[in-house]
């Protein structure tokens, strides 16, 4: 769902206590959103919405080896689908305030998918069903098979232990 890894690195460094929190602002820029239906078996992906992340930091005094590693380490952890996309690399403008206090703004290229879910009560209707926007659950097999002849290796049944 758009936004939610805007949210989450926002949490990210609100929690790094950069700086007080009313001195923290994010929001979305330059968003593109591109059509996409894709069956999901469980819902369906109607878009792709392509947007820069802006986060600013007011009055900032810290290291700012500290601001890039925080940074870096979340996309690595959390957006790691970014590289085979090919998103462009975070943008990081530094603005001197006096000799020790800077502003800093980060911009960061992020793509999310908008899925949608069955739900007689959504607000969307789509090809004469109603939906509403959530991730979309994945049914996870108990147990498979590879062919018929249970002679063979392969095909044995495989059960996953709880």
């Amino acid at each position: 769902m758009a936004g939610k890894k805007l949210q989450a690195i926002t949490a990210h460094l609100i929690g790094a206590n950069l700086v007080a929190k009313p001195k923290l602002d994010s929001w979305m820029e330059n968003v593109r959103l591109a059509p996409a239906s894709k069956s999901l078996g469980n819902g369906i992906r109607v878009s792709r919405a392509e947007y820069d992340a802006v986060i600013l930091l007011e009055e900032y005094k810290g290291d700012s080896d500290l601001v890039f590693a925080l940074v870096t380490t979340w996309l690595m952890e959390h957006d790691s689908d970014r590289y085979h996309y090919k998103l462009a690399e975070p943008e990081i403008d530094v603005t001197p305030i006096d000799k020790d206090t800077v502003d800093v703004e980060i911009t960061i290229r992020f793509l999310e998918n908008v899925d949608l879910v069955r739900d007689d009560n959504g607000p969307i209707t789509y090809r004469g069903q109603r939906y509403t926007v959530a991730v979309v659950p994945i049914d996870e097999p108990s147990q498979v098979a590879v062919g018929d002849n249970k002679a063979l290796p392969t095909d044995a049944p495989y059960r996953r232990e709880n």
